[in-house]
């Protein structure tokens, strides 16, 4: 018989795992057809999205495997929780260290990224449904007290004004002919998720 406890967090378990088989099929794809329209492009913002969204995947990924870990050994789950988000918190600093720097490479070398229609339709996509994502996985990681899922819920937010920010430049870039906004657009995206990185990072350390 379950526990009050239990019958609290079961429900909750199935929704977190739901939450992260959608996001690893939804970021997955998206994060791989920007990344082939970024090098046909030619743009750093699209491949900063791109690489956002295929790290939130696999951040989902691993934690697909923390929350049925759970479901079956509710002891072994805690270890794996502290893994899971100290890994999340790495990834996001390592690649937003990376998109910073090619962003400046970009900028410093005066690279035009070429229009993209494809990835506009992709970023306005995206920003349709990555806030509410986001949130719910906010919502569900507040109910398990999980640190790990809370990161991959930031990671999630932050992709969707990712996803605005590169719909914008995009725009920009097609309309005026700014070439310069996308690399700094890039060089924002790098910048914010690499101290969002480390602000979770300091979280899972001193939490």
């Amino acid at each position: 018989m379950l526990s009050k406890t239990d019958e609290r967090r079961t429900p909750l378990l199935v929704s977190a795992l739901r939450l992260s088989y959608f996001t690893i099929g939804w970021n997955g794809v998206a994060g791989a057809s920007a990344l082939v329209a970024s090098i046909v492009a030619n743009s750093p913002a699209l491949a900063a999205f791109a690489f956002n969204a295929l790290l939130d995947s696999s951040a989902s990924v691993v934690l697909v495997w923390r929350f049925r870990t759970e479901q079956r050994d509710p002891a072994g789950a805690e270890r794996l929780e502290r893994r899971a988000h100290g890994w999340i918190a790495a990834a996001m600093v390592v690649v937003g260290l990376y998109v910073g720097v090619e962003a400046i490479r970009a900028l410093v070398g005066g690279s035009h990224a070429e229009e993209s229609l494809f990835g506009v339709v992709l970023a306005a996509l995206s920003l349709a449904v990555l806030p509410w994502l986001g949130r719910r996985k906010l919502q569900v990681a507040k109910g398990l007290s999980s640190g790990a899922l809370r990161g991959d819920g930031i990671l999630t937010i932050a992709a969707a004004a990712l996803a605005a920010i590169t719909l914008a430049a995009l725009l920009v870039n097609s309309t005026l002919g700014w070439w310069w906004a996308d690399p700094a657009a890039a060089f924002m995206i790098g910048t914010a998720l690499a101290i969002e990185g480390i602000r979770v990072a300091v979280r899972h350390r001193f939490g």
